[in-house]
């Protein structure tokens, strides 16, 4: 191949540039082809603007009367506060058949911080946001404080004139030793009494069999009996003893059990009583406070004749701490390091029982009512109980439990994001916190309704929608992590979080072997009380499987 040069190509083209005249630029043209650089001012970045907390939205009715607080006298200004925070402000919102979306049109129209001024004592704000949640958790500090039940903290504090609150309502470096002494025997009860819960389970599906009617339901309320089940498996963790409520019709009077079962169910009803409403039992006594006393007073009673009865139990013994045949959980807090007297485990265990069996009853009524809703999660359910669950799984390796039944979890999970039985959690911060760009002050009591952000539709796809697979391994990755936190989160997390979580799976499991459920009546809501309940009676069919 030949290459041809290319300079004379070069030369011919080097002689027409140089015939060609190039006219000089003037100053005009330059300055069009250039122009000299503009000064440009600098754009820095701003600081983020904090507003004050005055300026928070919220229902204004009670910022009005705030600014006559002054004039006002005690008395006076309670039952005007107590007025107008029912009547204007929770009347409008709050609906009985309809009760999850009442917080909902709050946020709707003053945005996710909501500020209620209270004319006496600290203002309360109410926020929904996951990101918000999270910060709040994470300002929280070593020793986070919550709001008690104001209620429960006076009869103890000035009519019982209890110096120890019990484990809900005090706070600090008291409340973190507590709670270490209580932890791990806690956990090894449900263990020790798997068992037991497992007979408990056969015994309510036994129950459901006596009592249906023709149409396979119960005539009674469901939700009964499955508050005489939590309280029989608790008595099993707590006493190591079988109540067997279940086992027979109450006669109240004839034995401490059923009396203390009984005193638990009327207390929980003057508790729920006394901390809704004007709250007028701090001013004067009303029928609720006195009911709430009379049936604490039992519980105390019948509760500390039990420690005591351990306390002797360990006395005789001739080991110290080796107590064969006693109740390992209350006698390792009266042989810990903290060596709590009769009277405060009785009100420990007082405020195990008021909390534990009322929420463990909410959250199994609402974990049957969406299983017998919802066919397709049915089958899939029992297709895992069949393939996973065996009689050895049950009486000797109850750790892996949680672990063989994924779908029975997220069932559980999706239930509690859904009918959290305590919708709204609370915290009150040791420092400001800004949220939504507005200040809060340190002190203020914050609420966080857990509830209304699981079902917001930019949390969750579908969010009103019962779907067990969104807590799966694939789905869950979309999931924020404080979109549903009924347990709580941090030092203060839920203390029976894995006996609930047990205590649930072995139910629906056992019942599930038995039934399949069927619902064909009305949809049902949590209501908004001291805890959540459902709105309507639970008529499941129990259908025999073949």
């Amino acid at each position: 191949m030949r290459f041809q040069s290319t300079k004379p190509l070069e030369s011919d083209i080097q002689k027409e540039i140089s015939a060609v005249r190039v006219t000089p630029l003037t100053d005009e043209a330059i300055k069009d082809v250039c122009p000299a650089p503009r000064t440009m001012p600098m754009i820095l970045p701003k600081d983020p603007v904090v507003l004050s907390f005055e300026e928070v939205p919220g229902p204004r009715s009670l910022k009005y009367l705030a600014n006559f607080r002054q004039y006002i006298s005690d008395f006076g200004t309670q039952i005007t506060a107590g007025v107008l925070t029912i009547g204007l402000n929770a009347g409008t919102y709050f609906h009985k058949k309809k009760p999850n979306r009442s917080l909902s049109t709050l946020f709707d129209e003053y945005g996710p911080v909501v500020r209620f001024v209270s004319p006496v004592g600290g203002d309360v704000v109410l926020i929904n946001r996951p990101d918000h949640i999270q910060k709040v958790y994470n300002m929280e500090g070593v020793h986070p404080v919550r709001s008690a039940l104001d209620s429960l903290e006076k009869y103890r504090s000035e009519y019982r004139s209890h110096v120890y609150g019990g484990i809900y309502a005090i706070h600090g470096p008291e409340w973190t030793r507590r709670r270490s002494v209580m932890d791990i025997p806690l956990q090894d009860a449900i263990t020790q009494h798997v068992q037991g819960i497992c007979e408990s389970c056969d015994m309510f599906t036994q129950k459901i069999y006596n009592m249906r009617n023709y149409q396979d339901e119960i005539p009674k309320d469901l939700v009964d009996e499955l508050n005489k089940w939590a309280f029989d498996c608790m008595g099993l963790i707590i006493f190591s003893k079988k109540f067997e409520m279940l086992d027979k019709e109450l006669i109240y009077s004839q034995c401490d059990m059923s009396w203390l079962y009984h005193s638990l169910v009327k207390a929980s009803e003057a508790i729920a009583k006394c901390e809704s409403g004007l709250h007028l039992w701090k001013l004067m006594p009303t029928p609720a406070w006195y009911s709430l006393i009379k049936y604490c007073d039992s519980l105390d009673n019948l509760i500390g004749k039990h420690v005591l009865e351990v306390e002797q139990n360990i006395a005789l013994s001739n080991e110290k701490g080796k107590f064969k045949d006693c109740n390992r959980f209350i006698g390792s807090m009266l042989l810990g390091e903290e060596k709590m007297n009769v009277e405060d485990i009785a009100t420990v265990v007082m405020d195990m029982l008021l909390i534990g069996v009322n929420t463990i009853t909410s959250a199994l009524s609402f974990s049957l009512y969406f299983i017998a809703k919802h066919q397709r999660v049915q089958r899939l359910l029992y297709q895992e109980i069949e393939e996973n669950i065996t009689p050895q799984l049950l009486s000797k390796d109850i750790s892996r439990l949680k672990e063989s039944t994924p779908y029975v979890q997220a069932t559980i999970k999706e239930t509690l994001r859904l009918a959290p039985p305590i919708p709204l959690l609370t915290r009150i911060l040791p420092n400001n916190i800004v949220l939504d760009s507005y200040n809060i002050p340190r002190g203020t009591l914050i609420m966080m309704s857990i509830q209304d952000a699981a079902l917001k539709e930019n949390n969750y796809d579908d969010a009103a929608k019962f779907y067990p697979e969104r807590w799966l391994n694939k789905e869950s990755k979309n999931n924020h992590d404080f979109g549903s936190i009924s347990f709580g989160y941090g030092a203060r997390k839920c203390l029976g979080q894995n006996i609930a979580e047990v205590m649930a799976t072995l139910l629906i499991t056992k019942v599930l072997k038995k039934y399949k459920l069927e619902y064909h009546y009305g949809d049902i809501e949590p209501t908004r009380s001291f805890i959540a309940k459902p709105n309507k009676p639970l008529k499941i069919r129990f259908i025999d499987r073949g």
